[in-house]
């Protein structure tokens, strides 16, 4: 079979996957073309790409899942091929099987392959029949909730509700009880379907403490599978990965060679002949069961990549091509330990509640050992349609205790200003002890409190800065008098008030000017003196209190975003000095926290409700999220109903005490 060679290839995904294979294809001379939503004309992935192509619409279904759409834009463009990315398509056999039938090559696995391992019925049996071990479960064709209550009788509480069709903690639930098999398996099947478009569900037993570890694998078109190490993913949240590293600090070499061996022996079973990963679940005796096989490139590759030195979508591109695999096993190097964070527009705080607005500046260290693939830069609009991960920090040191301390500082020294965001929910999992000794299961998130919010030296500098700088704005805007400085008094000793809200509590601060560019105040019983030492655009150097720190601020609609190095970012809201004629929302009515759609109402005007009653369900950025009640009445109106779209802060319901 001689091999191919492309000169263009049509990239059928978004975001920072989108960016990432752009660089790659350039870099070996291949042209690119991207394709994108109304939603995505703006981002980055658009104009890096050579052409690009408009599908329309706004959400995935309307877009990035168009399949007829995405190989037209191919045949338009003459691409010879299209890298699907992860998500979206990635995983499809129909859509694998049309970009075959119309003579474009699919950077993947073979359909057949792909067909096999997205039901996860059929994986479970052919891993089992080829030695593989697999979780005990039931992957049964009764799915009435009846045949699903029966099974996990049988294998025994806790079980996991799991989407045959499903990756990424789409359509999945841990159950630990009978009592909540009915609720858990409605929510799971709705979200099964919304993701993938089938609600088919297995049940699997639950382990309570175990690890999530996965084998990087690639398959040739000529017969040869091989491993490329393993990724220890056991830090997650809703089921999804947000922390991944390499080598895993929980295998030695006997178990790591096992592993890669169970993990090859799944490729021959399969025929494989691209990129893929076997995932596995890892028991705290050292055994390990199949989980599935990701038929795709995984989020965490550049945790590979980066203890190989090797360029996973080159060796996609060059496979697809009919090329040999580069490398045989023995000759895979494994250097150093890699680690890679997941940075979400999330609300850690609150459920992990995803957020939406326009990224005001994003800016990362620039270090040789560090990389970060991002689908947002300043200006970017985070928006309700897509996945609120928005990028990737990948780090690699010599050993485990140096990278920790590189990511750490990495995360410090990156400002992402305008979206509630995880990076200090990551830095507090970095200085976690447990998560430092390496002695952390699947769990981890729900055993331990992970400290991520702002310290108090960052509040109290916080407040000092948004005040002095509004004192200078509001002197820059003084109309009369210029040279009475703003909020002059005849009665010296009379001390200025203002206040301020930091995640909703006030703080009320007593303040006076002393000299030029210096204001002194009062609050929480403390004294602070306030100094501006020297200022450009957003960029400020101040001295608090005898400390010199460098600030940015940056204005919101309802106040500001101060960030400093080291201490992170903090929102200050500004409060009104003088009431406005809009009215107040009241404290009985709950509004959507982002913008979305409503799943399901659970209640209706009349209705009773208790604290921690389910109120309705809202889905965004591909999540569901449940409202609960947080106090007892009565439903005195209900303004939404299932299938509406609502922007945020959209009143959902009224209750009465």
């Amino acid at each position: 079979m001689n091999p191919k060679s492309f000169n263009k290839i049509l990239i059928a995904n978004r975001g920072e996957i989108a960016r990432r294979i752009i660089r790659t294809c350039h870099r070996l001379g291949i042209n690119t073309v991207a394709v994108f939503s109304e939603a995505d004309k703006h981002e980055a992935f658009v104009y890096e790409a050579k052409e690009a192509v408009a599908l329309g619409g706004n959400r995935p279904d309307e877009s990035y899942l168009r399949q007829e759409l995405i190989i037209e834009a191919a045949q338009k463009t003459n691409a010879q091929a299209i890298h699907p990315g992860f998500g979206f398509l990635s995983e499809n056999t129909d859509f694998a099987a049309k970009c075959e039938a119309a003579g474009i090559t699919f950077i993947g696995p073979n359909a057949e392959a792909i067909r096999l391992m997205g039901d996860k019925k059929t994986a479970k049996q052919l891993m089992a029949e080829n030695g593989v071990p697999v979780v005990p479960g039931y992957n049964g064709d009764d799915q009435s909730l009846e045949a699903f209550i029966r099974e996990a009788r049988e294998i025994g509480y806790p079980v996991l509700l799991k989407a045959t069709a499903g990756g990424g903690g789409k359509g999945m639930r841990v159950v630990n009880s009978e009592e909540e098999m009915s609720d858990a398996f409605d929510a799971a099947k709705r979200e099964a379907k919304s993701a993938f478009g089938n609600d088919l569900m297995l049940l699997e037993k639950y382990f309570a403490s175990s690890r999530h570890i996965e084998f990087q694998i690639f398959g040739d078109q000529h017969g040869q599978a091989i491993h490329l190490y393993e990724r220890d993913c056991s830090i997650q949240r809703r089921h999804q990965k947000i922390i991944e590293e390499s080598p895993s600090p929980a295998l030695n070499e006997v178990t790591r060679a096992r592993m890669g061996g169970v993990a090859v022996k799944a490729a021959e079973a399969l025929n494989y002949d691209n990129a893929g990963t076997v995932e596995f679940l890892f028991a705290e005796d050292n055994s390990f069961y199949f989980l599935e096989v990701n038929t795709r490139l995984q989020v965490e590759h550049p945790v590979t990549e980066m203890i190989t030195g090797l360029d996973l979508v080159e060796w996609q591109i060059r496979i697809a091509q009919g090329e040999k695999l580069p490398m045989e096993q023995a000759e895979i190097p494994q250097q150093g330990h890699a680690l890679e964070v997941r940075v979400y527009a999330e609300d850690p705080s609150n459920n992990f509640l995803p957020q939406t607005g326009k990224i005001l500046k994003f800016d990362y260290h620039q270090h040789p050992q560090v990389r970060v693939d991002a689908g947002v830069e300043t200006g970017s609009e985070v928006s309700i349609y897509y996945d609120p991960m928005i990028a990737k920090v990948i780090t690699h040191s010599a050993t485990r205790a140096e990278n920790l301390r590189l990511m750490h500082y990495t995360l410090e020294q990156t400002a992402l200003i305008g979206v509630n965001n995880n990076i200090d929910f990551l830095k507090g999992i970095m200085r976690h002890e447990v998560f430092q000794s390496g002695e952390f299961d699947t769990q981890f998130l729900v055993k331990y409190q992970v400290e991520s919010q702002p310290s108090t030296t960052l509040t109290e500098e916080a407040l000092c800065v948004t005040l002095i700088y509004e004192w200078l704005e509001r002197s820059k805007k003084q109309p009369y008098f210029r040279h009475i400085p703003s909020g002059w008094r005849n009665n010296l000793s009379m001390l200025q008030q203002i206040t301020y809200k930091i995640a909703g509590s006030s703080t009320n601060i007593a303040y006076k000017r002393t000299k030029t560019d210096t204001l002194e105040c009062e609050f929480n019983d403390k004294q602070f003196t306030t100094e501006i030492i020297k200022q450009a655009g957003d960029s400020w150097i101040i001295q608090i209190n005898g400390t010199i720190r460098k600030w940015q601020i940056f204005p919101s609609k309802t106040g500001y975003f101060i960030y400093t190095p080291t201490e992170g970012t903090v929102k200050v809201d500004t409060v009104p000095r003088y009431p406005t004629s809009q009215a107040s929302k009241s404290d009985d009515a709950y509004t959507s926290p982002m913008p979305g759609q409503i799943i399901k109402v659970m209640v209706k005007a009349g209705d009773e409700i208790k604290t921690g009653d389910p109120l309705l369900v809202l889905s965004s950025m591909k999540m569901e999220n449940t409202i609960y009640a947080h106090s007892e009445g009565i439903i005195e109106e209900v303004f939404v109903k299932a299938d509406d779209m609502v922007e945020s802060d959209k009143v959902f319901l009224t209750i009465k005490s």
